[in-house]
């Protein structure tokens, strides 16, 4: 199996946070210490381009707004300027996360603005999740303002499962590999279900069957193959 590329990451202090063009902080908010990041996306003013801006140094303030300012160097074109940023202070949205059989409450930090949108992900601090409902003044809706958001509901997709078929001579049994939604299975890899190994023998997805070649977990809707058989040596 094959891990397929990783999305963009920028540290702010000790942890790290996916990307996001639209919050020059990322997707989540800064640290309440006020630690200054180590990244910002922005528009620069030289290239043009929205790109990771490397902090070399800076410093973060604000009571009602999160304000840094300092300098930063584009990752695209190297240029170094002097920047002052302003953001409204994060809000805390109530959040219930499903993953398997269990749901769990919790909160999410957001920017009041930020949207909120069904069948997108949010970042997680321990990875990410996919909005299945919103509910916004006592009603479900497809989108809203973080501001005006009474609960998020999300189901972890950072893992996902994935179904196979598994031949065992006269008889063929229902198993589940667990896997990252980008993680590759290919033709011919042997994959570990806890107790047994099975080599993928088909690749079935929404849209085609895969007699060789390779898809991903999250396209995936079913894997075919046989046990294999551990040979031991007398």
């Amino acid at each position: 199996m094959r891990v397929g590329p990783q999305a963009l990451t920028a540290r702010h202090g000790g942890g790290s946070a996916r990307v996001r063009s639209a919050n020059a902080f990322g997707h989540r908010a800064m640290a309440e210490t006020m630690a200054a990041p180590s990244a910002l996306v922005l528009k620069c003013e030289e290239c043009g381009k929205e790109a990771p801006h490397r902090v070399l140094r800076g410093r973060v303030a604000g009571k009602d707004e999160v304000v840094f300012e300092g300098v930063v160097k584009c990752s695209a074109c190297g240029v170094v300027r002097s920047i002052v940023t302003r953001e409204p202070r994060p809000i805390e949205v109530p959040l219930i996360l499903s993953w398997m059989a269990n749901s769990v409450r919790q909160t999410i930090e957001m920017g009041p603005e930020e949207d909120v949108i069904v069948g997108e992900e949010i970042v997680l601090a321990d990875g990410r999740a996919r909005v299945t409902a919103v509910e916004s003044k006592g009603r479900r809706v497809q989108k809203a303002k973080a501001s005006e958001v009474d609960t998020i509901w999300a189901k972890r997709a950072d893992k996902v499962w994935v179904p196979f078929s598994v031949n065992m001579g006269n008889r063929t049994v229902a198993r589940r590999a667990l896997a990252a939604p980008d993680e590759e299975f290919e033709v011919g890899d042997i994959v570990d279900l806890g107790k047994q190994r099975a080599v993928v023998h088909r690749i079935r997805t929404a849209h085609r069957t895969l007699d060789h070649g390779s898809a991903t977990a999250d396209e995936i809707v079913r894997l075919y193959g046989r046990v294999v058989r551990e040979r031991t040596s007398h």
